[in-house]
C-alpha cells in the first residue's frame, strides 16, 4: 500500500514544486496584517504546519469572525458549490447537468424551511452565525490574492452565504443521511413487486414490526421506481450515514483521566466536510472539527468537557403518497380536494435560460416528487428538520460545563438526530441520543403514509426528557455505533432503521477486555478490522465438503484467514465477495422482482446504494443460523458450495489466477473524489486514488460497500480520526483523509492523507507553547479604521 500512496503523493507533490512560483500567487494570504470591516477588536491567526487555525480572538463574535474567514479562504469552491446546491443554484453554474439537483432542492424547500425558521433562533445564537458569516465575507473578500482555480475553469465567482444558508445546509444533510426515507420507498417497492411473505423475509428490521397499510390497488412500482430515483439524487453527495464513538472513565484509563474517542463515516470526497479549527477567547475555547459552512464543532473539546458524535438513526422524517386532485394544485384529505400552497420556483440554467416550476406545499409537507400529467399520485415529505424550530446544541458546546449542560443544549436540535457520548475534567461521562423526534398518530413510520387518510400524521414531538441518556454507567464506558440504542419499555417510539450491531458488539467487546487504557491504544481500536460476522460464520462455512478444486481452494484460503478484512489479505476478498453475493441470492429467491433493491442498489445512477445494502450481513448470518433455505435453493450447505465456487471463478476472471492480486484493497481500492473531478481532464488534479484500504461496512475501522455490488466503490471511511485525553489537551490526535485546503495546488489540499492512510494521526494542539513549537504562518487581523 505504501508504494502506491507514495508514489501518487510524489507525483502531485513534485507539480507542486514545479508550480510553487504561481502558487504562492493563487494561496490564500496567510501571513501579515490585513484591515477588516465587521471586526471589533484585534485578532490573531497562527495556522499550524498542517494547515490548522489557532485563533487567538478578545471577543466572542472575533472568534466566530475569524472561523468563518478561515473557511472561506481554505475552502473557497466547497463552500460555493454547498451553498448553490441547498438553494438549488448548481444549474446556473454548471448548466442542464445541474437542473434536476436545482429541481428537487426546490421542491424540498431546504432554504424555504431556513427563512421560516430564522425567527425561531434565539438571539445568541443568531449573533453566533452572523459572526461566523461576517467573516466568510471577509475571507472572500480580502482573505484570497485571485479567484481559486475552480473558478477559472468555470468562470465564475464566489458569492456570500447567509444565515439562511447555514440552516439549510444543516436540512441538507438531515434530508441526504437520513437513513428511514429511503427504507420506506424499499419496504413499498418489494411490497408491490413481490408481496408481503417476501418483505417479511427480507426486512432488516425484522418481521415483527411490519404495520401494513391499505395500499390502492392502482398503485404501480413502475410509479414507485421513478419517484425514488428523483429523490435520490442528492444523496450521492452524503450516501449512508455511519460512524463510531466511545468515552472511558478514568477508573478504565491508565492515567486515570477518561477518554473519548470519534470517528464519523462519510462518503470518500475531497475535500472533506470537517475543517479543523482552535478557537480562543478570555470567556471560552474550543478545538476540534467542525462542520464546514457552519461554525457547530461536532467532535471537540472546551478546555473542560469533550464530545464527539454519530449519527443516531432516530426515525423523524416520513413520506406520504398524496391524491392530486384534477388541477393539478390541489390534494385529497378524506373526502375533499383541499388547495396546495404554490411556489412559483425559477431555476436559472446556465447556457439555455431561464426553467420555471411549480412547487406544491401540502399540510404534511411539501410534494418532493414531479406531479406528472395523467398520473395521480404524488409524494410529499413530512419532516421535523422542515419545521420552524429553535436550534442550539452542538452551537453552545463551548460553553458546556457538565452534562446537564449538554443535554439543555440539545433539547433544541430538530437536525439529524446524533449519538452524543461525553466526558469532562470531573470525571464525567455520558451519553445521549440527540435530536427532535415526532410523535405519530397513528403509525410506525415503517411506510409511506396514505394524506388522503392521515392529513395530519403527527401530533406534536417527543419531549427531550423522555430522550435516553445515561451517565456514569457502571461498566467505566459508553459506546455508539449507528446501532438501535438499549431503551426502557416505557420510551418513545424511535424507529428501526439502525445499523448492523457488529461494530458496536466489536468495541465493546474490546473496551471491556483491560482497565489501562491509553491514547495509543484508542487509536489502535479504531483500526481495528476484525469481521465478527465470519466468526458467526465459519463453522457453518468450512463444514462444507470440498467437492471441486475451486471450492477446495476458497476453503483452504478461509480456514487460513485470521479474520481480519486487511487490505493485503486475499481470503479476506473471498470472504467479502461470498458473504454479499449469499445474500443476494437470498434476496433474489424471495425478491425475484425486486432483490435489487433489497440489497441496497440506489434509485438512480449517481446514488451507490441505500442503508438496506449495509445492512444484509446480520440478516443472513440469522438466516443461517435460524431458518430454513428458500424454497427450490436446496440446502445451505449447497448454496454456500455454489457460491464460493461462483466466487473463485469470479476472481479469476476480474484479477487472475495469482492469489495475491485477489487482495482485498487491491480487488477494491479506495478513490477520493472531487466533484470537478468527474471532468475527465480534471480528475488528475482533483481527484486521489486508488488506494488499497481494508474493512468492510461492519469493521470498526470501515471500508464500507454494499451487497449489492461488493467490488464497486467504496462507499464510505473514516471521515475524521479524533482522539482526546480529559485534561491533557495537548495529547489530542487527529487525522483526515485529504487535507485542510480545498485548493488542489495547495500542500495542504492532502497532506494528511498519507498519515491517515497509514493509519497515523497529527498532534491538534491546545496550550501556547505547544501551538508556538508546530507554528508556521502567522496572519494578524484588525479592525478597519
Amino acid at each position: 500500500m505504501m508504494t502506491a500512496v507514495s508514489g501518487v503523493a510524489s507525483g502531485h507533490i513534485l507539480a507542486r514544486l514545479l508550480l510553487r512560483p504561481i502558487l504562492s500567487r493563487l494561496s490564500p494570504i496567510t501571513r501579515g496584517q490585513l484591515e477588516l470591516p465587521g471586526l471589533e477588536r484585534r485578532v490573531s491567526i497562527v495556522r499550524d504546519r498542517w494547515g490548522i487555525p489557532h485563533v487567538r480572538a478578545a471577543t466572542s463574535h472575533d472568534a466566530w469572525f475569524a472561523l468563518g474567514f478561515c473557511q472561506a479562504q481554505d475552502r473557497t469552491f466547497q463552500l460555493e458549490f454547498l451553498r448553490r446546491l441547498v438553494r438549488g443554484e448548481l444549474a446556473a453554474l454548471v448548466g442542464p447537468a445541474g437542473l434536476p439537483f436545482d429541481r428537487l432542492a426546490r421542491r424540498v424547500g431546504f432554504r424555504r424551511a431556513s427563512l421560516r425558521q430564522l425567527p425561531t433562533i434565539a438571539g445568541d445564537v443568531r449573533d453566533q452565525v452572523e459572526a461566523f458569516l461576517a467573516g466568510m465575507r471577509a475571507g472572500l473578500e480580502h482573505g484570497l490574492r485571485v479567484r481559486p482555480i475552480e473558478f477559472l475553469f468555470l468562470r465564475a465567482e464566489p458569492r456570500p452565504w447567509d444565515a439562511a444558508d447555514v440552516l439549510a445546509l444543516v436540512k441538507f444533510l438531515s434530508f441526504v443521511l437520513a437513513s428511514n426515507w429511503t427504507s420506506e420507498l424499499v419496504r413499498l417497492r418489494v411490497l408491490l413487486e413481490d408481496g408481503v411473505e417476501s418483505l417479511r423475509a427480507l426486512d432488516p428490521a425484522g418481521a415483527d414490526v411490519i404495520d401494513l397499510p391499505a395500499f390502492p390497488t392502482e398503485l404501480r412500482s413502475e410509479w414507485v421506481e421513478h419517484v425514488s430515483a428523483e429523490l435520490d439524487r442528492l444523496r450521492g453527495f452524503g450516501s449512508t450515514a455511519a460512524s463510531n464513538n466511545w468515552v472511558v472513565a478514568g477508573s478504565r484509563t491508565q492515567s486515570g483521566r477518561p477518554l473519548l474517542a470519534n470517528d464519523p463515516h462519510w462518503s470518500p470526497l475531497l475535500p472533506s466536510f470537517w475543517y479543523l479549527a482552535h478557537l480562543s477567547t478570555p470567556e471560552w475555547s474550543i478545538a476540534g472539527a467542525t462542520l464546514i459552512g457552519t461554525p457547530a464543532f461536532l467532535a471537540g473539546h472546551n478546555g473542560y468537557a469533550a464530545w464527539g458524535v454519530t449519527a443516531g438513526l432516530s426515525d423523524n422524517t416520513d413520506l406520504a403518497i398524496e391524491m392530486v386532485g384534477p388541477d393539478g394544485r390541489s390534494v385529497r384529505e378524506k373526502d375533499d380536494f383541499v388547495p396546495c400552497r404554490v411556489h412559483q420556483e425559477s431555476i436559472a440554467v446556465r447556457g439555455h435560460g431561464t426553467v420555471n416550476d411549480l412547487v406544491l406545499e401540502t399540510r404534511r409537507g411539501p410534494i418532493v416528487s414531479p406531479v406528472l400529467r395523467g398520473v395521480p399520485w404524488a409524494v410529499s415529505l413530512r419532516a421535523v428538520w422542515l419545521d420552524p424550530l429553535p436550534v442550539r446544541g452542538l452551537l453552545s458546546m463551548h460553553r458546556a460545563r457538565s452534562f446537564d449542560d449538554c443535554r439543555a443544549f440539545f433539547a433544541d436540535w430538530p437536525h439529524l438526530p446524533l449519538n452524543v457520548v461525553y466526558a469532562d475534567c470531573s470525571d464525567q461521562i455520558g451519553w445521549l441520543l440527540a435530536g427532535t423526534v415526532p410523535q405519530r398518530r397513528c403509525s410506525t413510520g415503517l411506510f409511506p403514509l396514505l394524506g388522503w387518510e392521515n392529513p395530519d400524521p403527527w401530533i406534536g414531538y417527543v419531549s427531550p426528557d423522555r430522550m435516553p441518556c445515561r451517565v456514569d454507567p457502571p461498566e467505566g464506558f459508553l459506546a455508539t455505533a449507528n446501532n438501535r440504542p438499549t431503551l426502557p419499555d416505557n420510551a418513545p417510539w424511535l424507529g428501526v432503521d439502525y445499523l448492523d450491531s457488529y461494530r458496536i458488539a466489536r468495541v465493546t467487546e474490546v473496551l471491556g477486555s483491560r482497565t489501562d487504557w491509553r491514547i495509543e491504544d484508542m487509536l489502535v481500536l479504531q483500526l481495528d478490522t476484525a469481521s465478527l460476522s465470519w466468526r458467526e460464520l465459519r463453522d457453518i462455512v468450512l463444514a462444507v465438503e470440498p467437492t471441486t478444486s475451486r471450492l477446495q481452494r476458497a476453503l483452504q484460503l478461509l480456514r487460513e484467514w485470521n479474520g481480519t478484512v486487511d487490505a493485503a489479505d486475499p481470503a479476506a476478498t473471498v470472504f467479502e465477495i461470498f458473504v454479499h453475493r449469499l445474500a443476494q441470492e437470498l434476496a433474489r429467491a424471495y425478491a425475484p422482482r425486486s432483490w435489487r433493491w433489497v440489497i441496497g442498489a440506489g434509485f438512480h445512477d449517481l446514488v451507490d446504494g441505500t442503508s438496506w445494502g449495509v445492512r444484509r450481513i446480520a440478516h443472513l448470518v440469522r438466516a443461517l443460523h435460524d431458518s430454513s433455505p428458500p424454497p427450490r435453493c436446496g440446502s445451505w450447505p449447497a448454496m454456500i458450495a455454489e457460491v464460493l465456487e461462483q466466487v473463485i471463478e469470479e476472481l479469476e476472471r476480474v484479477a487472475g489466477d495469482e492469489v495475491a492480486d485477489w487482495a482485498w484493497g487491491k480487488v477494491r481500492p479506495l478513490h477520493l473524489r472531487h466533484p470537478l473531478g468527474a471532468v475527465g481532464g480534471l480528475r488528475w488534479l482533483f481527484d486521489r486514488g486508488p488506494f488499497p484500504i481494508g474493512g468492510d461496512e461492519n469493521t470498526v475501522n470501515p471500508g464500507g460497500v454494499s451487497a449489492h455490488d461488493p467490488l464497486g466503490p467504496v462507499q464510505f471511511i473514516a471521515s475524521l480520526r479524533f482522539v482526546v485525553e480529559v485534561g491533557s489537551w495537548d495529547r489530542a490526535r487527529v487525522s483526515l483523509p485529504g487535507g485542510q485546503s480545498g485548493h488542489p495546488f495547495s500542500f495542504h489540499y492532502d497532506d494528511l492523507l498519507a498519515y491517515w492512510l497509514r493509519g497515523e494521526t497529527i498532534p491538534f494542539v491546545w496550550s501556547e507553547d505547544a501551538i508556538a513549537r508546530v507554528a508556521r504562518d502567522h496572519l494578524v487581523l484588525v479592525p478597519a479604521r
